[in-house]
């Protein structure tokens, strides 16, 4: 018989499971061991005959010891042993002789074991001979225990017993205590918890849950008794004490290691020695092996590799998961296994496919992440959980998952909710992708990203053995070897939670972690015990002190200005010319290397002066002086806009042919880009409330685009039912063919008439050159509108800006036309960006004869509505968050208009305009490039909004200009930007001040009202609404 018996699988008890297979299968083999510590002696299997003696021996010496138990209440009893089989000796005689097996870490503090012994009851202690030093901790602060140290295995196995029979039911036992486990205790006191046979009765149930055919199990469980499993954890917890369970239950032997320190080349030899098919490992050996290339022969002789407890470096995973398939495997000490597929490919290996029997729901908590909860089924006899938590209807586990981007049903594991940084400013950054990265680097054993409560983060470093055994580096040097890694994981991180330089620190060896006995890093513990490095470390500037003399030729520049951008941005992989701005810099790191330069000597580079000079070439070269010629600052703004118009209209000449594209009466497919957003989120509500629109195609950035949408539906109370009729597509405008598959491509190029171009980087500091991807992304949008099989037609979200420099001499309105007047858009690089892309809109209409429509607006404003929110980051939203943190509001905004249109209602107009654009079953006019401006016709005066937002914060108004002379400081740390974000748009308000971006002349509105009967009817702003946003806001 290889297995154990099937019948009244979900109702079997382990120790009767023993005794029945020692009659029936008595040489079936349990596991293999060491024959003794030292396994260069060998390895011996034990059988169930075997184990079956063990455990009658240590029943009646149970008994013996500490006394009979049978008629009485049940009592804790503790077990502290070598890492060898007696674990599951001493578990099932406790539950033979009704005692509840309590299993402590060894790696427990004094008090910790006390706190445990204390809420459990338990005043008896049984303890192998390697562990009398634990057992005597116990006893010094816990005098009362009764300490019996326990016969060695041999002795169990050979002396002579009789049977001690355990003759109860299962429905009889169901609900007492099986077993005692405990948490971690990351945040306090561990916790003890209670398991029932019902518990384990689930267990077993669970692994003959049918799956579907040609797909393989994601748990250990299903393995064949033909197999050998390898376990690396320690037996006193359970992902260890699993694989003894599954030995008993399941008939899959394992191999028990020997009772030492694990090491690379301890593992290595026993995957050698005993040839498993299978192992068991932790990310943290799993990683450790890998430095080593025998133990990575040694790994991929096996047929697959287990892991769990924590994810896995994304580099170690993909270095061994091409030798040999790499399971990620779930589990947990109050649910056991999570049931999970295999993914269908191989190089999927760090997402889980969930099985449907286990009632498992994903629910969407913020920033595109998903808890894991389980719901209780009709079936409880496959949830092991809520025989752990026998009265709740859903468990939430507090894991957080991301969506696989393109592939259903498969979830990768992103960290838990404690995990989050919650910056000063609100911020929110899962560090957990960030750290693992780090950890593949072979000289680092840990990672920790820190930051709550701060302004931006920072990280430790714990190094592995080879950087304590190896040859001597300073810390300076091994920050700079381990850099390159830090840098990768910049680039794929937010950028306020990329890790800048010098905000680095290294552990002391003699501090080492705290970890869990699953060997995950006990996150709160390592802050605790580096409170004070950390703290040390915010005290530092930003971006390091560069003390050494700056070389005043362009090359020493050159090598100055890259060293100090790279050390701030925190990323590798960019060239000379590469714009900072496209790679992630932002306004907080403008500032830090501006300051910087000016402590070099360079009072020339303010922040402006970057923006302006966003490459390592262009700035080098203007704070060298050198000599006009081709540098970016000699060119001036008129030939600059003309040079990228024309470089991005290039090509846009042959007309396309309508005469066989006619529309489909009344129906639209549409394209829109950044959906995510707040204007995006409500264009995209509107569009699936229009019984005209059977699609659409939302193209974000983001790969997780689908879940932030549904959060920013949630956040602004909107139906999230209709969005399964959008489909979701990561994209790269600025790539050829936008970035996304190709078939996908192809798919909407066979269905789309309605392009919707919303995605814009909304950063009034950025030159034009830093919007040129922008601009290539739109042209690429051009052409694919071009290539549609119906005749499309692009909308473009433009801005004022583009006419923001319009002059009294031209009109006395700023008509609603295409202009191609580089003199006309404000002097930003926002608005210069806007108006060329304008320009490819009359360009694509004019040569080619695409339907465009220019869409100007204004301010947007916050929603109307008590749900949804004003961007925080935006101009208003900093401008009030800074008043709050200074006392005092400006009185005045210069002499804009204030004719702002809440962004609910503006999307309403859009749509408006848009119809007007269809006629059933009509194909494009030609040569037709529309323009409407969409600014509220009933302007507002700013004095009764500042009103509400002094009383509502108890603070003053001050002049404008006195605000902005108050708000700047020379070189201001970083937590007073986080206080104060609108230090980060100085300029901006200057231009208020200074009237900077008012239109000599209003601007016409004529087709927009035409087209828009919610835009004739639209009201000011009012009071009402300041405090409607104030109460979003929060501040």
């Amino acid at each position: 018989m290889d297995r154990p018996g099937a019948l009244d699988v979900g109702r079997r008890l382990m120790p009767q499971v023993i005794d029945r297979m020692a009659v029936e299968s008595p040489h079936k083999v349990v596991c293999v061991m060491p024959r003794n510590s030292d396994h260069t002696h060998g390895y011996i299997p034990l059988n169930f005959e075997q184990l079956a003696h063990a455990v009658n021996y240590m029943s009646w010496w149970i008994e013996d010891t500490f006394g009979s138990r049978k008629g009485s209440s049940m009592e804790a009893l503790v077990y502290l042993g070598a890492n060898d089989v007696r674990y599951l000796v001493m578990v099932m005689a406790c539950n033979k002789t009704a005692y509840e097996p309590l299993l402590l870490s060894t790696r427990n503090s004094q008090a910790a074991q006390s706190r445990l012994l204390e809420v459990t009851g338990c005043t008896r202690v049984a303890f192998s001979t390697e562990r009398r030093f634990n057992a005597e901790e116990i006893e010094a602060v816990a005098p009362n225990i009764l300490s019996k140290e326990i016969p060695s295995l041999e002795e169990m196995i050979h002396r002579e017993t009789t049977g001690y029979i355990f003759a109860k039911d299962f429905r009889e036992v169901k609900d007492e205590v099986a077993f005692i486990a405990h948490s971690s205790g990351t945040t306090g006191f561990p916790k003890p918890i209670r398991l029932t046979y019902g518990y384990f009765g689930a267990l077993d149930h669970g692994a003959h849950v049918p799956i579907p055919p040609g797909r393989t199990a994601g748990v250990p469980d299903r393995l064949s008794s033909d197999d050998l499993i390898m376990a690396t954890t320690p037996f006193f917890h359970l992902m260890g004490f699993s694989l003894l369970i599954m030995a008993v239950f399941h008939g899959i032997p394992c191999v028990i290691l020997p009772d030492r320190p694990l090491s690379t080349t301890l593992l290595t030899s026993v995957l050698r020695d005993t040839q498993p098919t299978a192992a068991l490992f932790p990310p943290c050996i799993l990683e450790d092996m890998l430095n080593s290339p025998e133990s990575m022969d040694a790994l991929a002789a096996l047929k697959r590799v287990y892991f769990g407890g924590g994810p896995l470096s994304p580099d170690i995973g993909r270095r061994v998961s091409e030798r040999v398939p790499l399971i990620s495997f779930l589990g947990m000490t109050e649910g056991g296994f999570v049931l999970s597929l295999v993914p269908l490919d191989r190089y999927d290996w760090n997402y889980f496919e969930w099985s449907e029997t286990f009632g498992i729901q994903m629910v969407l908590v913020g920033d595109g992440l998903f808890e894991m909860t389980i719901h209780r089924t009709a079936r409880p006899d496959l949830q092991p959980i809520f025989h752990t938590f026998p009265d709740q209807e859903v468990y939430h586990t507090n894991d957080l998952y991301i969506p696989h981007p393109t592939k259903a049903n498969l979830w990768k594991f992103h960290g838990r909710h404690d995990d989050v940084i919650v910056f000063s400013n609100g911020e929110k950054f899962n560090p957990v992708t960030m750290e693992k990265m780090v950890e593949g680097h072979p000289l680092v054993a840990r990672a920790i990203v820190v930051g709550k409560g701060k302004f931006q983060t920072a990280l430790l470093l714990e190094p592995s053995r080879l950087y304590w055994d190896g040859p001597e580096l300073t810390l300076d040097s091994f920050i700079e070897k381990v850099w390159p890694v830090i840098q990768n994981a910049n680039r794929i991180s937010p950028s306020h939670g990329r890790v800048m330089k010098n905000r680095i620190t290294v552990a002391s060896r003699s501090k080492p972690f705290s970890t869990t006995p699953k060997g995950s890093t006990q996150r709160r513990l390592v802050a605790h015990d580096y409170q004070n490095e950390i703290e040390s470390v915010y005290t530092r500037p930003a971006c390091q002190d560069y003390s050494h003399p700056v070389p005043a030729d362009l090359v020493g520049i050159t090598v100055f200005v890259r060293t100090v951008v790279s050390d701030c941005l925190g990323v590798s992989g960019f060239t000379d010319e590469t714009d900072f701005y496209t790679v992630g810099f932002d306004s907080l790191q403008t500032m830090h290397v501006s300051a910087v330069l000016q402590r070099a000597g360079y009072q020339i580079a303010t922040p402006q002066m970057i923006y302006g000079h966003p490459t390592v070439e262009s700035l080098s070269s203007m704070l060298s002086s050198a000599p006009p010629g081709s540098s970016h600052h000699t060119i001036s703004r008129h030939h600059r806009i003309e040079a990228l118009v024309n470089k991005y209209t290039m090509g846009l000449s042959a007309p396309i042919d309508y005469k066989h594209k006619m529309c489909t009466p009344g129906k639209h497919v549409v394209l829109l880009t950044g959906s995510t957003g707040s204007l995006g989120s409500y264009l995209l509500n509107d569009l699936l409330h229009d019984n005209t629109v059977t699609t659409v195609y939302c193209l974000n950035r983001s790969s997780d685009a689908p879940g932030k949408q549904v959060e920013s539906f949630r956040q602004k109370g909107l139906n999230t039912a209709a969005l399964c009729r959008v489909k979701f597509l990561q994209c790269s405008l600025s790539d050829k063919g936008l970035g996304i598959p190709a078939a996908s491509y192809a798919e909407m190029i066979r269905s789309v008439d309605i392009v919707i171009h919303n995605a814009w980087q909304m950063n009034f500091n950025l030159s034009l050159d830093s919007f040129e991807g922008q601009v290539r992304g739109f042209r690429y949008l051009i052409d694919f509108g071009l290539q549609c099989g119906r005749p499309a037609r692009v909308y473009f979200m433009s801005s004022i800006g583009a006419v923001g420099n319009w002059k009294a001499a031209r009109g006395d309105l700023v008509p609603e036309i295409a202009i191609d007047d580089a003199q006309v858009p404000l002097r930003s690089g926002y608005g210069e960006a806007k108006h060329v892309c304008e320009r490819l809109c009359q360009a694509a209409s004019q040569r080619a004869g695409l339907p465009t429509t220019i869409l100007r607006l204004g301010q947007i404003a916050g929603p109307m509505s008590e749900a949804g929110m004003w961007n925080p980051s935006e101009w208003l939203p900093a401008m009030v968050a800074t008043s709050k943190t200074m006392g005092k509001a400006p009185s005045t905004l210069g002499t804009a208009p204030m004719n702002w249109i809440p962004v609910d209602q503006l999307s309403t107009i859009i749509l408006e305009i848009i119809n007007t654009g269809f006629s059933s079953g009509s194909a494009p006019q030609k040569s037709h490039c529309r323009v409407f401006h969409v600014s509220n016709p009933q302007d507002t005066a700013w004095e009764p909004l500042c009103t509400s937002i002094c009383q509502h914060y108890g603070i003053h108004p001050i002049e404008l200009r006195q605000w902005i002379t108050d708000l700047e400081k020379k070189s201001p740390s970083a937590a007073e930007i986080a206080s104060k974000p609108a230090v980060k748009l100085l300029d901006f308000y200057r231009g208020l001040a200074d009237g900077a971006g008012t239109l000599a002349v209003p601007m016409s509105i004529r087709h927009a009202q035409a087209a828009s009967p919610t835009l004739r009817s639209l009201g000011p702003i009012t009071p009402a609404m300041m405090i409607n946003w104030l109460n979003q806001w929060n501040f």
